[in-house]
Protein backbone atom coordinates (compact mmCIF):
# COMPACT_ATOMS: atom_id res chain seq x y z
CA UNK A 1 0.00 0.00 0.00
CA UNK A 2 1.21 3.24 -0.67
CA UNK A 3 2.43 5.75 1.66
CA UNK A 4 0.12 9.26 1.37
CA UNK A 5 1.88 12.18 0.58
CA UNK A 6 1.69 14.90 2.57
CA UNK A 7 -1.33 17.07 1.33
CA UNK A 8 -3.04 13.69 1.50
CA UNK A 9 -2.09 12.88 4.86
CA UNK A 10 -3.70 15.97 5.85
CA UNK A 11 -6.78 15.07 4.33
CA UNK A 12 -6.59 12.07 6.00
CA UNK A 13 -6.02 13.94 8.78
CA UNK A 14 -9.04 15.96 8.52
CA UNK A 15 -11.24 13.18 8.14
CA UNK A 16 -9.96 11.43 10.62
CA UNK A 17 -10.77 13.99 13.07
CA UNK A 18 -14.46 14.29 11.47
CA UNK A 19 -15.16 11.56 11.90
CA UNK A 20 -13.39 11.39 15.84
CA UNK A 21 -16.04 14.72 16.40
CA UNK A 22 -18.90 12.55 14.61
CA UNK A 23 -20.03 15.40 12.02
CA UNK A 24 -19.42 12.62 9.12
CA UNK A 25 -21.48 11.28 6.59
CA UNK A 26 -21.13 7.44 5.37
CA UNK A 27 -22.52 6.59 2.28
CA UNK A 28 -22.47 3.23 1.05
CA UNK A 29 -22.94 2.16 -2.53
CA UNK A 30 -23.03 -1.05 -3.96
CA UNK A 31 -19.07 -1.85 -4.77
CA UNK A 32 -18.72 -0.86 -0.75
CA UNK A 33 -21.06 -3.84 0.35
CA UNK A 34 -18.53 -6.71 -0.80
CA UNK A 35 -18.11 -10.29 -0.18
CA UNK A 36 -16.08 -13.01 -1.53
CA UNK A 37 -16.77 -14.77 -4.32
CA UNK A 38 -16.21 -18.38 -4.94
CA UNK A 39 -13.27 -17.63 -7.25
CA UNK A 40 -11.67 -16.33 -4.39
CA UNK A 41 -12.09 -12.35 -5.51
CA UNK A 42 -13.91 -9.90 -3.58
CA UNK A 43 -17.15 -8.67 -5.26
CA UNK A 44 -20.09 -6.96 -4.68
CA UNK A 45 -22.90 -8.56 -3.41
CA UNK A 46 -25.23 -7.18 -5.84
CA UNK A 47 -23.20 -8.78 -8.19
CA UNK A 48 -23.34 -12.27 -6.74
CA UNK A 49 -27.30 -11.67 -6.33
CA UNK A 50 -27.26 -10.74 -10.39
CA UNK A 51 -25.27 -13.58 -10.68
CA UNK A 52 -27.47 -16.08 -8.81
CA UNK A 53 -30.40 -14.79 -10.62
CA UNK A 54 -28.61 -15.72 -14.01
CA UNK A 55 -28.24 -19.82 -12.97
CA UNK A 56 -31.57 -19.28 -11.96
CA UNK A 57 -32.81 -18.02 -14.66
CA UNK A 58 -30.94 -19.93 -17.24
CA UNK A 59 -29.99 -16.27 -18.97
CA UNK A 60 -27.35 -16.49 -21.56
CA UNK A 61 -25.00 -13.21 -21.68
CA UNK A 62 -22.98 -12.02 -24.08
CA UNK A 63 -19.38 -11.05 -23.13
CA UNK A 64 -20.63 -7.32 -23.14
CA UNK A 65 -23.11 -7.82 -20.84
CA UNK A 66 -22.60 -7.54 -16.90
CA UNK A 67 -24.39 -9.07 -14.00
CA UNK A 68 -25.36 -5.71 -12.43
CA UNK A 69 -28.47 -6.47 -10.34
CA UNK A 70 -30.34 -3.58 -12.00
CA UNK A 71 -29.22 -4.58 -15.45
CA UNK A 72 -30.50 -8.49 -14.27
CA UNK A 73 -33.90 -7.52 -13.40
CA UNK A 74 -34.53 -5.44 -15.37
CA UNK A 75 -33.65 -7.82 -18.42
CA UNK A 76 -35.64 -10.57 -16.93
CA UNK A 77 -38.59 -8.23 -16.52
CA UNK A 78 -39.03 -7.07 -19.89
CA UNK A 79 -38.62 -10.70 -20.99
CA UNK A 80 -41.35 -11.15 -19.54
CA UNK A 81 -39.66 -14.38 -17.14
CA UNK A 82 -40.53 -12.77 -13.83
CA UNK A 83 -42.54 -10.16 -12.72
CA UNK A 84 -41.62 -7.16 -10.30
CA UNK A 85 -42.80 -8.76 -7.07
CA UNK A 86 -41.82 -12.18 -7.72
CA UNK A 87 -38.08 -10.35 -8.37
CA UNK A 88 -38.06 -8.07 -5.26
CA UNK A 89 -38.85 -11.03 -2.96
CA UNK A 90 -36.29 -13.49 -4.84
CA UNK A 91 -33.95 -10.83 -3.99
CA UNK A 92 -34.98 -10.75 -0.43
CA UNK A 93 -34.82 -14.59 0.18
CA UNK A 94 -30.69 -14.25 -1.49
CA UNK A 95 -29.97 -12.09 1.03
CA UNK A 96 -31.52 -13.51 3.44
CA UNK A 97 -30.26 -17.24 3.18
CA UNK A 98 -26.65 -15.72 2.37
CA UNK A 99 -26.59 -13.75 5.82
CA UNK A 100 -24.67 -16.07 7.47
CA UNK A 101 -22.58 -17.78 4.76
CA UNK A 102 -20.44 -14.92 3.19
CA UNK A 103 -17.03 -14.11 4.26
CA UNK A 104 -17.36 -9.79 4.40
CA UNK A 105 -14.99 -7.64 3.11
CA UNK A 106 -12.76 -6.29 6.10
CA UNK A 107 -13.19 -2.89 5.32
CA UNK A 108 -17.13 -3.36 6.46
CA UNK A 109 -15.91 -4.13 10.44
CA UNK A 110 -13.35 -1.20 9.82
CA UNK A 111 -15.50 1.16 9.50
CA UNK A 112 -18.05 0.11 12.28
CA UNK A 113 -15.30 0.48 14.62
CA UNK A 114 -15.05 4.09 13.44
CA UNK A 115 -17.52 6.89 14.81
CA UNK A 116 -19.79 7.64 12.13
CA UNK A 117 -22.99 9.46 12.61
CA UNK A 118 -25.32 8.86 9.66
CA UNK A 119 -24.71 5.46 7.34
CA UNK A 120 -26.79 6.19 4.20
CA UNK A 121 -27.12 2.17 2.73
CA UNK A 122 -28.08 1.91 -0.60
CA UNK A 123 -28.02 -2.02 -0.35
CA UNK A 124 -30.80 -4.12 0.33
CA UNK A 125 -28.98 -5.93 2.94
CA UNK A 126 -28.77 -5.24 6.90
CA UNK A 127 -24.99 -6.45 7.38
CA UNK A 128 -23.95 -2.94 8.71
CA UNK A 129 -26.62 -3.48 11.29
CA UNK A 130 -25.01 -6.99 12.35
CA UNK A 131 -21.57 -5.71 12.30
CA UNK A 132 -22.35 -2.67 14.91
CA UNK A 133 -24.60 -5.90 17.17
CA UNK A 134 -21.51 -7.80 16.84
CA UNK A 135 -19.81 -4.79 18.96
CA UNK A 136 -22.67 -4.07 21.21
CA UNK A 137 -23.19 -0.40 19.70
CA UNK A 138 -26.53 1.16 19.70
CA UNK A 139 -27.89 2.20 16.64
CA UNK A 140 -31.31 3.56 15.02
CA UNK A 141 -32.59 1.69 12.18
CA UNK A 142 -34.70 2.57 9.61
CA UNK A 143 -35.80 2.67 5.73
CA UNK A 144 -37.45 4.34 2.91
CA UNK A 145 -39.91 2.24 0.93
CA UNK A 146 -40.74 3.64 -2.32
CA UNK A 147 -43.68 1.06 -2.82
CA UNK A 148 -45.50 2.84 -0.12
CA UNK A 149 -43.53 5.92 1.20
CA UNK A 150 -43.61 7.61 4.18
CA UNK A 151 -42.51 10.70 5.81
CA UNK A 152 -42.11 9.62 9.35
CA UNK A 153 -38.65 9.75 10.66
CA UNK A 154 -39.11 9.74 14.15
CA UNK A 155 -35.30 10.25 15.64
CA UNK A 156 -33.95 13.28 17.59
CA UNK A 157 -30.19 13.38 16.77
CA UNK A 158 -29.49 16.49 18.96
CA UNK A 159 -31.29 14.37 21.85
CA UNK A 160 -30.10 10.78 20.98
CA UNK A 161 -26.25 9.80 20.03
CA UNK A 162 -27.16 6.74 18.41
CA UNK A 163 -26.13 6.10 14.93
CA UNK A 164 -28.76 6.19 12.29
CA UNK A 165 -28.18 3.35 9.29
CA UNK A 166 -30.88 4.54 6.88
CA UNK A 167 -31.28 1.88 4.14
CA UNK A 168 -32.21 4.02 1.56
CA UNK A 169 -33.47 1.49 -1.46
CA UNK A 170 -35.23 -0.52 0.45
CA UNK A 171 -34.54 -3.13 2.73
CA UNK A 172 -34.94 -7.10 2.47
CA UNK A 173 -37.22 -7.25 5.44
CA UNK A 174 -39.82 -5.57 3.56
CA UNK A 175 -39.14 -7.02 -0.09
CA UNK A 176 -41.95 -4.46 -1.52
CA UNK A 177 -39.60 -1.81 -0.75
CA UNK A 178 -36.70 -2.48 -2.87
CA UNK A 179 -35.24 -0.63 -6.07
CA UNK A 180 -33.84 -3.38 -8.20
CA UNK A 181 -35.30 -2.41 -11.98
CA UNK A 182 -34.36 0.10 -14.01
CA UNK A 183 -38.57 0.94 -13.59
CA UNK A 184 -38.39 0.91 -9.99
CA UNK A 185 -35.10 3.46 -10.26
CA UNK A 186 -37.52 6.01 -11.95
CA UNK A 187 -40.39 5.47 -10.00
CA UNK A 188 -38.15 6.15 -7.09
CA UNK A 189 -36.64 9.15 -8.70
CA UNK A 190 -40.04 10.56 -9.08
CA UNK A 191 -41.48 10.21 -6.18
CA UNK A 192 -38.68 11.95 -4.08
CA UNK A 193 -38.79 15.08 -6.09
CA UNK A 194 -42.20 15.01 -6.53
CA UNK A 195 -44.75 17.41 -4.90
CA UNK A 196 -46.00 14.81 -2.64
CA UNK A 197 -44.18 15.76 0.66
CA UNK A 198 -44.90 11.80 2.55
CA UNK A 199 -43.61 10.35 -0.75
CA UNK A 200 -39.98 12.53 -0.44
CA UNK A 201 -37.31 11.03 1.68
CA UNK A 202 -38.03 12.38 5.09
CA UNK A 203 -37.03 16.05 5.70
CA UNK A 204 -35.64 15.45 9.02
CA UNK A 205 -33.03 13.29 7.55
CA UNK A 206 -32.21 15.53 4.40
CA UNK A 207 -31.92 18.25 6.84
CA UNK A 208 -29.56 16.67 9.10
CA UNK A 209 -26.88 16.42 6.07
CA UNK A 210 -25.95 20.22 6.75
CA UNK A 211 -24.91 19.12 10.96
CA UNK A 212 -22.49 17.00 9.76
CA UNK A 213 -19.94 18.72 7.01
CA UNK A 214 -18.46 15.64 5.69
CA UNK A 215 -19.69 12.94 3.38
CA UNK A 216 -17.65 10.10 2.13
CA UNK A 217 -18.95 8.12 -0.93
CA UNK A 218 -17.86 4.48 -0.63
CA UNK A 219 -18.22 2.08 -3.48
CA UNK A 220 -20.64 4.00 -5.90
CA UNK A 221 -20.78 4.17 -10.13
CA UNK A 222 -21.01 7.43 -10.87
CA UNK A 223 -21.69 7.16 -14.20
CA UNK A 224 -24.94 5.37 -13.19
CA UNK A 225 -27.70 7.92 -14.83
CA UNK A 226 -29.98 7.93 -11.30
CA UNK A 227 -27.49 9.48 -9.19
CA UNK A 228 -26.62 12.82 -10.58
CA UNK A 229 -31.18 12.73 -9.31
CA UNK A 230 -30.27 11.52 -6.08
CA UNK A 231 -27.91 13.44 -5.28
CA UNK A 232 -29.61 16.76 -6.07
CA UNK A 233 -32.67 15.46 -3.69
CA UNK A 234 -30.59 14.63 -0.94
CA UNK A 235 -28.23 17.45 -1.28
CA UNK A 236 -31.60 20.44 -2.38
CA UNK A 237 -31.30 22.47 1.53
CA UNK A 238 -27.29 21.66 2.09
CA UNK A 239 -24.76 22.23 -1.36
CA UNK A 240 -23.03 25.13 0.65
CA UNK A 241 -22.48 23.33 4.33
CA UNK A 242 -21.26 20.00 2.91
CA UNK A 243 -17.69 18.79 1.90
CA UNK A 244 -18.78 15.24 -0.17
CA UNK A 245 -15.56 13.04 -0.67
CA UNK A 246 -15.67 9.55 -2.97
CA UNK A 247 -13.45 6.92 -2.87
CA UNK A 248 -14.16 3.62 -5.65
CA UNK A 249 -12.90 -0.08 -5.14
CA UNK A 250 -9.87 -1.11 -7.19
CA UNK A 251 -11.89 -2.59 -9.70
CA UNK A 252 -14.93 -0.42 -10.40
CA UNK A 253 -14.51 1.60 -13.03
CA UNK A 254 -13.86 5.66 -12.32
CA UNK A 255 -15.69 8.24 -13.18
CA UNK A 256 -15.21 10.07 -16.64
CA UNK A 257 -13.96 13.19 -16.75
CA UNK A 258 -17.01 15.34 -17.65
CA UNK A 259 -18.62 13.53 -14.96
CA UNK A 260 -15.95 14.61 -12.01
CA UNK A 261 -16.80 18.04 -13.58
CA UNK A 262 -20.01 17.14 -13.42
CA UNK A 263 -20.84 16.12 -9.71
CA UNK A 264 -17.72 18.63 -8.61
CA UNK A 265 -19.65 22.01 -10.13
CA UNK A 266 -23.27 20.91 -8.39
CA UNK A 267 -22.44 19.17 -5.46
CA UNK A 268 -18.61 19.98 -4.69
CA UNK A 269 -18.00 16.20 -4.90
CA UNK A 270 -13.94 15.58 -4.79
CA UNK A 271 -12.25 12.45 -6.16
CA UNK A 272 -9.09 11.59 -4.45
CA UNK A 273 -6.64 9.28 -6.30
CA UNK A 274 -6.56 6.65 -3.62
CA UNK A 275 -9.29 3.34 -3.75
CA UNK A 276 -11.78 2.92 -1.44
CA UNK A 277 -9.75 -0.35 0.07
CA UNK A 278 -6.51 1.98 0.61
CA UNK A 279 -8.71 4.98 1.96
CA UNK A 280 -10.13 2.63 4.52
CA UNK A 281 -7.05 1.03 6.17
CA UNK A 282 -5.10 4.70 5.72
CA UNK A 283 -8.65 6.41 7.76
CA UNK A 284 -8.17 3.73 10.45
CA UNK A 285 -4.60 4.37 11.36
CA UNK A 286 -4.53 7.73 11.39
CA UNK A 287 -7.78 7.80 13.44
CA UNK A 288 -6.25 5.33 15.70
CA UNK A 289 -3.49 8.03 15.73
CA UNK A 290 -5.57 10.58 17.64
CA UNK A 291 -5.92 8.52 20.41
CA UNK A 292 -2.39 7.36 20.68
CA UNK A 293 0.51 8.48 22.46
CA UNK A 294 2.75 9.32 19.53
CA UNK A 295 -0.46 11.60 18.73
CA UNK A 296 -0.40 13.44 21.69
CA UNK A 297 2.86 15.55 20.81
CA UNK A 298 1.31 16.37 17.66
CA UNK A 299 -1.79 17.27 19.41
CA UNK A 300 -0.18 19.52 22.55
CA UNK A 301 -1.95 22.81 22.23
CA UNK A 302 0.52 25.14 20.80
CA UNK A 303 -1.69 28.30 20.91
CA UNK A 304 -4.06 29.16 24.46
CA UNK A 305 -7.15 30.87 23.02
CA UNK A 306 -9.36 33.35 25.52
CA UNK A 307 -13.35 33.37 23.99
CA UNK A 308 -15.25 36.05 25.41
CA UNK A 309 -18.70 36.02 25.16
CA UNK A 310 -22.47 37.08 27.40
CA UNK A 311 -22.28 33.31 29.60
CA UNK A 312 -25.96 33.54 29.95
CA UNK A 313 -27.81 35.14 26.74
CA UNK A 314 -25.32 33.96 24.09
CA UNK A 315 -24.80 30.12 25.52
CA UNK A 316 -25.73 28.77 22.73
CA UNK A 317 -24.06 30.34 19.83
CA UNK A 318 -20.95 29.44 22.07
CA UNK A 319 -21.62 25.74 21.91
CA UNK A 320 -22.40 25.54 18.70
CA UNK A 321 -18.99 27.13 17.68
CA UNK A 322 -17.04 25.52 20.39
CA UNK A 323 -18.29 22.03 19.05
CA UNK A 324 -16.06 23.10 15.81
CA UNK A 325 -13.12 24.26 17.48
CA UNK A 326 -12.13 22.00 19.94
CA UNK A 327 -10.25 19.80 17.54
CA UNK A 328 -8.15 22.91 16.98
CA UNK A 329 -4.60 22.20 18.28
CA UNK A 330 -5.35 24.81 21.05
CA UNK A 331 -6.50 25.11 24.88
CA UNK A 332 -9.85 27.12 25.10
CA UNK A 333 -10.45 29.27 28.05
CA UNK A 334 -13.20 31.48 28.58
CA UNK A 335 -15.13 33.12 31.80
CA UNK A 336 -15.88 29.49 33.28
CA UNK A 337 -12.30 29.10 34.30
CA UNK A 338 -12.19 31.98 35.96
CA UNK A 339 -14.69 31.20 39.05
CA UNK A 340 -12.63 31.20 42.20
CA UNK A 341 -9.82 33.43 40.60
CA UNK A 342 -10.31 36.64 42.51
CA UNK A 343 -10.63 40.08 40.92
CA UNK A 344 -12.11 39.87 37.07
CA UNK A 345 -10.30 42.78 35.32
CA UNK A 346 -7.09 41.19 36.91
CA UNK A 347 -7.09 37.75 35.48
CA UNK A 348 -8.84 38.88 32.63
CA UNK A 349 -5.20 40.81 31.67
CA UNK A 350 -3.42 38.18 32.74
CA UNK A 351 -5.05 35.43 30.20
CA UNK A 352 -4.92 38.08 28.16
CA UNK A 353 -1.24 38.59 28.11
CA UNK A 354 -0.73 34.33 27.93
CA UNK A 355 -3.01 33.57 25.11
CA UNK A 356 -2.01 33.97 21.72
CA UNK A 357 -5.60 34.31 20.76
CA UNK A 358 -8.61 36.29 21.59
CA UNK A 359 -12.06 35.71 20.20
CA UNK A 360 -14.76 38.17 21.05
CA UNK A 361 -18.49 36.61 20.46
CA UNK A 362 -20.32 40.13 19.30
CA UNK A 363 -24.10 40.25 19.83
CA UNK A 364 -26.01 42.76 21.75
CA UNK A 365 -25.88 40.88 24.53
CA UNK A 366 -22.31 40.71 24.32
CA UNK A 367 -22.13 44.42 25.25
CA UNK A 368 -24.32 43.50 28.60
CA UNK A 369 -21.14 44.42 31.46
CA UNK A 370 -22.98 43.18 34.00
CA UNK A 371 -22.61 39.84 32.46
CA UNK A 372 -19.69 40.18 30.48
CA UNK A 373 -16.83 42.14 32.71
CA UNK A 374 -14.32 41.74 29.39
CA UNK A 375 -15.96 45.43 27.93
CA UNK A 376 -14.09 47.67 30.24
CA UNK A 377 -11.05 46.25 28.49
CA UNK A 378 -12.29 46.05 24.64
CA UNK A 379 -10.10 49.08 23.70
CA UNK A 380 -7.20 47.48 25.16
CA UNK A 381 -7.63 44.01 23.51
CA UNK A 382 -8.59 45.57 20.19
CA UNK A 383 -5.43 47.84 20.26
CA UNK A 384 -3.26 44.59 20.83
CA UNK A 385 -4.16 42.85 17.45
CA UNK A 386 -1.10 41.92 15.73
CA UNK A 387 -1.22 38.66 14.33
CA UNK A 388 2.28 38.47 12.55
CA UNK A 389 3.78 39.09 16.16
CA UNK A 390 1.60 35.89 17.81
CA UNK A 391 -1.38 37.64 19.26
CA UNK A 392 -4.77 37.43 17.01
CA UNK A 393 -8.25 38.97 18.02
CA UNK A 394 -10.61 38.03 16.00
CA UNK A 395 -13.95 39.22 16.80
CA UNK A 396 -16.67 36.86 15.48
CA UNK A 397 -20.43 38.18 15.14
CA UNK A 398 -22.07 35.34 16.75
CA UNK A 399 -25.44 37.44 16.57
CA UNK A 400 -27.20 40.70 14.96
CA UNK A 401 -25.88 43.32 16.31
CA UNK A 402 -24.48 46.92 14.82
CA UNK A 403 -21.10 46.76 14.13
CA UNK A 404 -19.71 49.71 16.06
CA UNK A 405 -16.76 49.77 18.43
CA UNK A 406 -12.92 49.18 18.18
CA UNK A 407 -13.43 45.48 17.95
CA UNK A 408 -15.95 45.76 14.78
CA UNK A 409 -13.57 47.58 13.09
CA UNK A 410 -10.71 45.01 13.03
CA UNK A 411 -10.01 43.28 9.98
CA UNK A 412 -9.65 39.95 11.33
CA UNK A 413 -13.75 40.39 12.46
CA UNK A 414 -15.42 36.92 11.04
CA UNK A 415 -17.69 35.79 8.78
CA UNK A 416 -16.17 38.30 6.25
CA UNK A 417 -19.31 38.66 5.21
CA UNK A 418 -20.09 40.21 8.30
CA UNK A 419 -23.63 37.97 8.91
CA UNK A 420 -24.04 36.44 11.95
CA UNK A 421 -23.44 32.76 12.42
CA UNK A 422 -26.46 31.99 14.59
CA UNK A 423 -30.22 32.56 13.10
CA UNK A 424 -29.30 32.41 8.95
CA UNK A 425 -28.81 28.46 8.64
CA UNK A 426 -25.60 28.92 7.75
CA UNK A 427 -24.17 27.66 11.43
CA UNK A 428 -22.60 24.94 10.25
CA UNK A 429 -20.95 26.52 7.31
CA UNK A 430 -19.24 29.77 9.01
CA UNK A 431 -18.33 27.75 12.09
CA UNK A 432 -16.25 25.51 9.81
CA UNK A 433 -15.02 28.24 8.07
CA UNK A 434 -13.61 30.23 11.36
CA UNK A 435 -12.21 26.78 12.82
CA UNK A 436 -10.13 26.09 9.35
CA UNK A 437 -8.65 29.65 9.30
CA UNK A 438 -7.84 29.13 12.86
CA UNK A 439 -6.27 26.10 12.38
CA UNK A 440 -3.98 27.43 9.84
CA UNK A 441 -3.23 30.51 11.82
CA UNK A 442 -2.31 28.78 15.06
CA UNK A 443 -0.57 25.71 13.11
CA UNK A 444 1.77 28.56 12.04
CA UNK A 445 2.45 30.20 15.24
CA UNK A 446 6.24 30.27 16.39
Amino acid sequence: MPTPSDSTAELYQNIARKVKDGSCVLFLGPAAIAAKGKDGEWQPITDLCARHLVDKYKLELSAGEKYKLPYITSLLRIQNRSTDNVLQEEVAKFYTDIADKFELHPALEQLTDLKFRLVINTTPDNFITRLYDQIAQAYHADYYNWYKPSAGFNFDFEKDSQVVIYNLLGTCHKPESLVLTYKHQLGFIKKIVGEQQNERIPDALTNAFKDFRYHLFLGFDFEDWALRLLLDTLYKNVRENVQPYSFTTKSERPAEADTKVFFQGEFGMQFPQENLEDFVTNLVTYYQKLDSPASSSTQTPRAKVLVLHNEVADKDGFEILMKHLRSLPAQFVSFADAVGQGDMQAWLRKMVDECQVVLPLLSADFYDEANNPAVPLLAEIAQKNNPRKGFLVMPILLKSVGLDGPLAQLPTLRPTDKQPIVGGGKEIQYATEIGDGLKKYIENLK
